[in-house]
């Protein structure tokens, strides 16, 4: 989304886009989701650093200077933008209109062309979407989850709570913020007025919506998640909601809160992101939940309410897991009412506490295992098309 302002606001002040080696300014975005994503960047930061024009400026855009800065500072000396400080730009190009004129509701696939697992499945819905206009052509439920260009996107908050021991993101997006409800219901507004019919809510722990805030979601006083969704779907208009994402700890918290929110119809589909089947791997990933509790919530919540799809993600190798732990989590694609995987393979993160446990997983297992859970998400996700 970012990107997209970024293209936006040069356009609006007369810029236009070109080669890398004649360009004025280059952007590189980066994301610290993934190690082998951040290599592939880093990469092209190196080299587009020995091939630009000896006056033109470099500016690395998104994680990377906070989830690995010895890695990016070991070959770049330019200029960088946290993802939560994109005004930034401002000071680096003095353009007469600024970034805070251009909206940052939606997404392409150049912002995901990079990854082949996320752009293929980005492909795939924008088919889809393309020939909806024949009367037997719909985008497969295993797909509502993907971002589409047809989404009016909102940011309701950045960061998160929660302190997973694999995970980078509350290291390089800084503090949990949430972003004013009035402002986030004008902005799911305007989109309605533009004539979108599905609004993403977007934000890395959205089930935290509101708690810097001092709202207190089990009370239900102040302004939470739940009152945030009560609001949005209250609004007139002919739409739906695509929640990204919810972690189970607050699905698990607000769950009588919630319930008639589902039942609403409004709520299209959202990504719970589980990550393992077994007790004893989530223990050490300080996910304070279990399987049970987990296939309770998402069974019941497709089979009792208008939710028409959830889906989650899964990592694959975690520091000391076994195969007895790997068919655990093959239980959240054979037991639950997933309808969509992603299967991510373990990879360390600077500053996560896994990386200092000391029994890993071999990478070649890692990559077996990765290939089974993937088969049988596949599997499922084939017969889906059929229902």
């Amino acid at each position: 989304m970012n990107l997209n302002l970024l293209r936006r606001w040069l356009k609006g002040n007369g810029w236009v886009e070109g080669e890398v080696d004649d360009a004025d300014v280059i952007v590189v975005c980066t994301c610290g989701f993934s190690k082998k994503q951040e290599g592939k960047e880093l990469e092209l930061i190196e080299k587009f650093g020995q091939i630009k024009k000896e006056d033109s400026e470099l500016v690395v855009l998104g994680c990377h200077p906070r989830v690995n800065l010895p890695g990016l500072q070991a070959i770049f000396e330019g200029k960088t933008v946290p993802t939560d400080s994109i005004q930034k730009f401002d000071e680096i190009i003095d353009l007469p209109r600024k970034t805070t004129e251009f909206h940052n509701h939606l997404v392409s696939f150049e912002e995901y062309s990079t990854d082949p697992k996320v752009s293929r499945y980005f492909r795939a819905r924008r088919f889809f979407e393309r020939y909806e206009w024949l009367p037997f052509i719909k985008v497969p439920r295993v797909l509502y989850t993907v971002p589409s260009e047809k989404w009016w996107c909102v940011r309701c908050s950045m960061g998160c709570m929660s302190d997973c021991a694999y995970c980078g993101v509350k290291h390089n997006q800084g503090p949990f913020k949430s972003e004013p409800f009035k402002r986030i219901l004008a902005q799911i507004q305007q989109g309605l007025a533009k004539g979108y019919k599905e609004i993403a809510l977007t934000g890395e722990d959205l089930g935290a919506y509101g708690m810097d805030l001092g709202a207190g979601c089990d009370k239900g006083t102040g302004k939470d998640m739940v009152s945030l969704l009560e609001a949005i779907v209250g609004l007139p208009g002919d739409f739906e909601v695509n929640i990204r994402f919810v972690d189970p700890v607050w699905l698990l918290k607000l769950w009588d809160r919630l319930l008639p929110v589902f039942e609403s119809g409004r709520i299209k589909a959202f990504c719970c992101p589980v990550q393992s089947g077994s007790d004893r791997v989530l223990e050490l990933m300080n996910r304070p939940y279990t399987f049970a509790m987990i296939k309770d919530m998402i069974n019941g919540i497709m089979q009792k309410t208008k939710v028409r799809m959830i889906s989650t993600n899964i990592i694959v190798g975690f520091p000391t897991e076994s195969r007895d732990d790997l068919r655990q989590t093959m239980r959240l694609i054979s037991e639950v009412d997933f309808g969509m995987y992603q299967v991510h393979e373990y990879e360390e993160r600077p500053a996560a506490r896994a990386a200092q446990i000391p029994e890993k997983v071999d990478p070649a297992e890692i990559e077996a295992r990765v290939r089974i859970v993937h088969k049988a998400a596949v599997r499922k996700h084939a017969r889906s098309l059929f229902i």
